[in-house]
């Protein structure tokens, strides 16, 4: 396991990615080296890149020849996302002394023996859990190790010792509904197209999903601002559900379990309300049909089925008050249509 927070340089794997309001950085060991090659460069290469001093060793002999490890990550204010795919190989670190993260990670596939101060623990795929650092370990990985994690700068959290201890205890957090809901979801979408455009925004949603999630393994009042949490996991609700035509506030209240009043509270600041949200997400895929190239071989009525309106009438009025324009207008000048929807995005923030 490492925590990754510098990349190779041009004359290693993959340079780094540079990204304004934040930077993710890609790394693989080249291809044109031999498979002994490829692991020293990796075991160099992953001896400088983390804030935990971790020595890497191999566990088989002669090395695969397939030996293809990686490495992502992600940076902003106060949190860092880091993706970890390690090919078979151990690992020990010293006691971490000067780190000030706490560490939520997913092991996403393959097990792995870790060894802390002398306990052994088998960590399975699937598992989600608060790594402990604070003393020396190791693990060992036969078969890989694939790994995904949210670091969060621990001052931001206002946890103490006694804190951060029970919680790098519980060996599984996987079934937690903030976890399972919100958390894994969104660690597995990090490295979608565009987050460079969201990394300022996401500090603040990182931290309050943190917040919530520790509130709720500690069973006690959380110290933070929950409202990002709530807003992003009610967006999210949303996205996975506007082309359904029964979704409407109640649908989005009874999903929240908030009132009706503190819904419309949480979308205060946002540039549309709940209810416009949901319908401008049900017109924006209707331009999509409708400036799709094949969209004169659909019938209007199946395009507004399709985008979530329970009539066409109620696509026809959407599409007019958000572009001005007329659903024929919108086919038959279909580039000038890309460039608002594209614009009314940017304006909500997807």
């Amino acid at each position: 396991m490492g925590y990754i927070v510098a990349s190779a340089d041009d004359a290693g794997g993959l340079g780094p990615e540079e990204l304004q309001g934040g930077q993710i950085r890609r790394y693989g060991v080249p291809a044109r080296l031999n498979p002994e090659e490829r692991f020293e460069h990796w075991r160099t290469w992953y001896g400088t890149a983390v804030d935990t001093p971790m020595r890497l060793e191999k566990v088989d002999s002669p090395v695969r020849r397939n030996f293809n490890p990686t490495a992502s990550t992600l940076c902003g204010p106060g949190f860092s996302i880091v993706e970890l795919v390690n090919e078979p190989v151990a690992g020990y670190w010293n006691r971490d002394s000067c780190s000030g993260d706490i560490r939520l990670v997913h092991f996403k596939a393959s097990s792995a023996e870790f060894n802390f101060s002398g306990r052994s623990e088998v960590i399975s795929p699937g598992t989600v859990r608060f790594l402990d650092l604070s003393s020396g370990g190791g693990f060992t990985a036969p078969a890989g190790l694939a790994t995904v994690q949210l670091n969060i700068d621990r001052s931001l959290l206002g946890l103490d010792e006694k804190s951060v201890k029970r919680l790098q205890r519980m060996t599984d957090v996987r079934e937690n509904p903030m976890v399972r809901g919100l958390l894994l979801p969104w660690l597995s979408d990090w490295q979608r197209t565009g987050i460079e455009r969201a990394v300022h925004r996401l500090g603040p949603v990182a931290r309050s999903m943190m917040v919530a999630l520790i509130s709720s393994l500690l069973e006690e009042p959380a110290a933070g601002d929950l409202k990002p949490a709530r807003l992003a996991a009610i967006k999210k609700f949303i996205h996975r559900n506007y082309r359904n035509q029964d979704l409407d506030v109640d649908a989005v209240v009874a999903y929240s379990f908030l009132s009706r009043r503190a819904l419309y509270y949480l979308f205060e600041d946002e540039y549309l309300p709940v209810k416009g949200y949901i319908r401008m997400l049900r017109t924006l895929e209707a331009l999509d049909l409708l400036t799709d190239p094949n969209s004169r071989r659909r019938s209007l009525a199946g395009m507004a089925e399709a985008s979530g309106f329970k009539t066409l009438q109620a696509m026809r009025r959407a599409v007019k008050e958000c572009t001005g324009s007329s659903l024929r207008d919108v086919q038959e000048n279909p580039e000038a249509l890309r460039s608002r929807a594209h614009e009314l995005r940017k304006l909500i923030g997807t």
